[in-house]
């Protein structure tokens, strides 16, 4: 009982450190934070592919997700990987992320909201929460 208590406490601190970060609130309306374990961290929408593990991974990549961008898929294929910079390239202006790493102007990236300020604390929640 004291286990199940101390892992509901850690778990909750976590998803309430995120739920209280101001960028979660934009996030939120199309993503969610789910473990492998079906476990959600963060609440959210499931109009965009799930942040858990997304530190590192390649783009387009939650094979989960079947919803990607033409442009992003395209983006994919030059081997990129979220990395804190391309995630904070992405987050400040998604669109034109994936046209410099495809080369085509026309390509959209799916993704319509620009996170205003720096991401790299919101990258950093959720490389640690994938340890």
């Amino acid at each position: 009982m004291k286990l199940l208590a101390l892992i509901a406490l850690v778990f909750g601190s976590a998803g309430a450190a995120l739920a209280n970060d101001p960028q979660w609130p934009d996030c939120r309306t199309c993503h969610q934070v789910q473990a492998p374990d079906g476990t959600v961290l963060a609440r959210g929408g499931r109009a965009g592919p799930n942040l858990y593990g997304v530190a590192g991974r390649p783009l387009a990549g939650d094979a989960g997700f079947r919803l990607y961008s033409d442009g992003l898929l395209a983006a994919a294929q030059t081997g990129a990987r979220w990395t804190e910079g391309n995630f904070n390239a992405y987050l400040a202006g998604p669109d034109q992320f994936v046209q410099n790493l495809t080369g085509n102007a026309a390509f959209e990236s799916g993704m319509h909201v620009a996170l205003r300020g720096d991401g790299s604390a919101l990258y950093q929640w959720l490389q640690d929460l994938s340890k």
